[in-house]
């Protein structure tokens, strides 16, 4: 029996490509990203871990192959439909200054979990805040989604999945 994972999206809904602002863009991310995605994660590196969960240890020992790998998978369940994830780059396309991920979830008070993170080089060039406000606000207003979850941001992680769930 072949794998299947629900469609985060409905068929007929649109799935939003892309969000320009002045100083970076967001897309998704494509195997062609795989070097700068491990370029701004491993220069991330410590300040990364939490990002997933209060006890992932994410990127530690990640390597560039592994990455490569992740980045593919991602890469497949965008086209699955399954799950998105966006890279954020300055606006030549030379830097990763962050991604988004827009992941199901089983916890049914939410119609999608959203976590994201940014690099040092975003931190470095003070786009952060930018970074995170446009995310938000771009779930917000081109997602079809009438409640999103922010674990480890909105929803401290003591409490998600809140009690009562299967979690993720």
């Amino acid at each position: 029996m072949p794998f299947e994972t629900p469609d985060l999206l409905g068929p007929s809904e649109t799935v939003p490509e892309r969000l320009e602002r002045e100083q970076f863009l967001l897309r998704p991310l494509t195997p062609d990203d795989a070097t700068l995605d491990y370029d701004a994660v491993t220069e991330s590196g410590e300040r990364l871990h939490g990002t997933f969960g209060p006890d992932d240890e994410w990127p530690t020992g990640l390597s560039e192959t592994q990455n490569r790998v992740d980045v593919c998978w991602h890469y497949k369940e965008h086209q699955r439909r399954d799950a998105f994830t966006y890279g954020a780059f300055d606006t030549e396309g030379t830097v990763e200054l962050g991604c988004l991920y827009v992941q199901p979830t089983t916890v049914t008070e939410y119609d999608a979990a959203v976590y994201y993170w940014v690099s040092d080089a975003a931190i470095e060039r003070g786009h952060t805040d930018e970074i995170e406000t446009a995310c938000r606000e771009w779930i917000a207003t081109a997602w079809p989604f009438e409640r999103v979850a922010y674990p480890g941001r909105e929803i401290p992680w003591e409490e998600w999945p809140p009690a009562g769930t299967d979690g993720q």
